[in-house]
Order: C-alpha cells, then structure tokens, then sequence
C-alpha cells in the first residue's frame, strides 16, 4: 500500500510519542506533609517520663523537637501492655534499667500507660507533631508472658492493636498517626522470634507444593538457596505478614500499616507483598568490612563504666581506610531501598539509621566523625527520595549531642527542603 508524506506523519509523530520515557511519579507531593524529619523516641518518651528523668516534662521536650526542625516523632505505644490492661487507669509497673542504651529508668515506676498514651499524642497532636507508632515489645514487671502470650495466640497480637488504636480514635488522636509499624525491626523484638528461629532447623519437604507456594511467594527454588531464611521460615513470614496487614487495613482503612525491617531485605522483597503501605527500612553503616575493623559485635554496649578506647582506635583507622567504600555501600543500599520502595508503590522512610546503630556519650568515643557521616547520609536521603529520614538514632534529650540546636536545624531543613 502506498502511503502519502501527509499520511506518514501521524505514524510518525505516534512512534516518537511512545518512545518517550514515562513522566516521573513522585508520590511524596499527594502526602501531607511531603517530607518527614523524624526523632525516634522508641519506649524512652515513657520509661523515662519520671520526676528528674529526661522525659519528665513532656511539653519542654516537644517544644525541643520543633526547635531543631523536627516535624514527627515516633513512639512505642506499648499495645501489648495495654490490651492486658483490666481497665485504661490500671498501672503496670516498668522495671528499673538504669543502664539501658534507650529508656533506663532509675527505678521500678508504675505508669497508667494507656492514660499516658493519650496525654502524649494529645499533646502532640496540638502541636501540630506527626506521630509513627510503633513497638518493641518492651518487658512489663506485672505481665512478664506478654510475647510468649501473643505468639501463642494470633489474635491477642491483633486485639491489643485494635484496643490501642481505637483507644486513639476515641480521642480523636488518630488524625496525627502517619501510619503504624506493627512489630519494629522484624522479627528481632517480635512475638513470633522464636518461633521463626525455630524453623530455621526445620527441614525443607520435597513436596511439589512447597515447590508451588515458594514460586506463589516469588521466589524461585534455585534462588531461595542464597537468601538467609530457610523456604519455610519464607513462608512462615508471608503467611504472618498476609494475615496481619489485610487485618488492620480492612479494620482501620484511613491509616497506613507497615512493618520497620533492620535485616533480611532481599528476602522480603522477594515476597512482592504489595501490601506495605510505607517502606521502613533501617539503614546502618554496618557490613563484614566495617563490622571485621571495628570489632562491634564484641562490645558491651551499656552505659556502665566500660574500656572503648581499642574500639575508639579501631573506628579511626576503618574510616581513614574504607570510607568511600562504606559510602558506595550506603549509596547501594540507598539505590536498593528505592527501586523496591517503586515496586510495592510505597514512600520510603528510614527512623533509625546511618552510622552504627550504637554509640555512647563516653570520654573514650568521639561523636564528630558520626556527625559528618550522618550530615552526607542526610543529603544522599533527599537524593534517593526518602519521604521520611532522621539525622541519627540519637535524637533524645538525654544524649549530650541533644544541646548541638544548629546541628538538628541544619540537617532536618535541609531534608525538608530537598
């Protein structure tokens, strides 16, 4: 058939028009806000809400969060603890740590958690602070089987959230929650931990269809080979995680559910859940390269009266010899985080993050290397489209590093503005 100049040209112009890349989506700008500075304040916001404690005047200290640009905190909710409570004034007692890392009480103090709870929020919520809910599952003096009662029993896990969050919604706090981490750093600080270690002992059946639900998961047989949970410790956390998160999606559809993930990264992505509605990643300087220098994993890591001066040695001479490499990792697990981040169509947000998940106010460490570390960790945040990231895992008004005002205002704005 022959075809006319004029003829040509709308074939032409249709061939040109779907050769062109697809206009770049960037869902942070239908998220309100669309950039998140957040302060992780883990269990501490409570534990240490004492007379003379660091938390012991609420409103001074998120006063301090705003000052230093901070729009969003997240917290333990403690729900648990509270869908055992006999009635919301009950007080449950937390026990004394007063060397703890995070939340040291100076002493056994008992708290009306729920009470609490919604004093917090409420006053957050007047301020115009965002919250992340989350949960480490922190001991209880009066209720020490909280976990071991919640891994026997699904439903006490999902009933104690359900108590918690309509707890909030009948105090009209739900508005401030972003969105809700259900079980932090799965499965470290989990219920259902032991169970999932258990079946790492467990022996793979040959059956076809394991073959078939591993394939049904995504994850192919020969591949499943190099990831670090066994096929059925595989299956285990996908049956968890499509129990729990249509669960509270279908119960509460104006929130947002995730679960925060320190580890096992590829073989969650593996899974193609399509069910997290925000991608928590925690993000660590952490590798056998940095991990074999520094000798980390050796520490003891409280705030006792300990000797960190060959470890203080050691971090001097990793950084001088492998910081650009550590860079290049940070900037591949960055890379990595928002390639799935597009896959499940889910904003990005990293609450714990950067330099080594430990550090202490110590005459024996320095802080400023962590400083600039974090500062270029925070820039490469906005690059990589992060919705939500935070300066360290430090950000507390007991860490000395808390009075460096300029420092914070520097980094969030920043981030803000990217």
């Amino acid at each position: 058939m022959h075809l006319t100049r004029r003829a040509l040209f709308p074939l032409a112009a249709a061939a040109r028009l779907h050769a062109q890349p697809a206009p770049a989506y960037d869902l942070r700008q239908g998220l309100r806000p669309s950039r998140l500075s957040i302060a992780m304040w883990d269990f501490s916001w409570l534990n240490s809400h004492y007379p003379g404690g660091p938390f012991a005047d609420w409103d001074r200290a998120t006063d301090q969060l705003l000052e230093r640009r901070f729009n969003t905190v997240r917290i333990d909710a403690f729900p648990l603890a509270i869908g055992s409570l006999r009635s919301l004034d009950e007080e449950l007692t937390i026990p004394a740590d007063p060397l703890a890392n995070w939340g040291f009480s100076d002493q056994n103090r008992p708290h009306r958690i729920a009470r609490e709870l919604v004093e917090f929020i409420r006053m957050a919520k007047r301020k115009r602070l965002n919250l992340i809910l989350s949960t480490w599952n922190p001991p209880i003096q009066d209720r020490p089987d909280l976990r071991t009662r919640a891994a026997a029993d699904r439903n006490i896990f999902r009933s104690a959230w359900n108590r918690t969050l309509d707890l909030l919604g009948e105090n009209d706090l739900l508005d401030s929650v972003l969105y809700v981490d259900l079980d932090q750093e799965f499965p470290f600080f989990s219920p259902y931990a032991d169970e999932l270690k258990a079946l790492r002992a467990a022996q793979t059946p040959k059956s076809a269809s394991l073959e078939n639900a591993m394939q049904e998961a995504g994850q192919a047989a020969q591949a499943s080979s190099k990831m670090a949970w066994t096929p059925p410790q595989m299956l285990y956390v996908e049956k968890l995680f499509r129990e729990m998160l249509p669960h509270f999606q279908s119960r509460y559809p104006g929130l947002r559910f995730t679960y925060s993930l320190t580890s096992f990264f590829p073989e969650i992505r593996s899974m193609n859940l399509q069910l997290f509605d925000v991608l928590e990643l925690h993000l660590w300087i952490h590798s056998p390269r940095f991990d074999n220098r520094t000798g980390f994993g050796q520490l003891t890591k409280d705030r006792g009266p300990r000797d960190y001066k060959d470890y203080a040695a050691r971090l001097r001479r990793t950084m001088d010899s492998m910081r650009p490499m550590l860079l290049q990792e940070m900037h591949n697990r960055l890379a990595f985080a928002a390639a799935w981040a597009r896959e499940a169509a889910a904003p990005l947000t990293t609450t714990e993050a950067w330099g080594p998940w430990w550090h202490m106010d110590h005459p024996d460490l320095d802080w400023q290397w962590l400083k600039d570390w974090c500062e270029e960790s925070m820039r490469l945040a906005g690059q990589y489209g992060l919705w939500g990231a935070t300066p360290w895992n430090y950000a507390h008004p007991y860490w000395k590093n808390w009075s460096d005002v300029e420092w914070y205002r520097r980094l969030n704005g920043a981030f803000l503005e990217s």
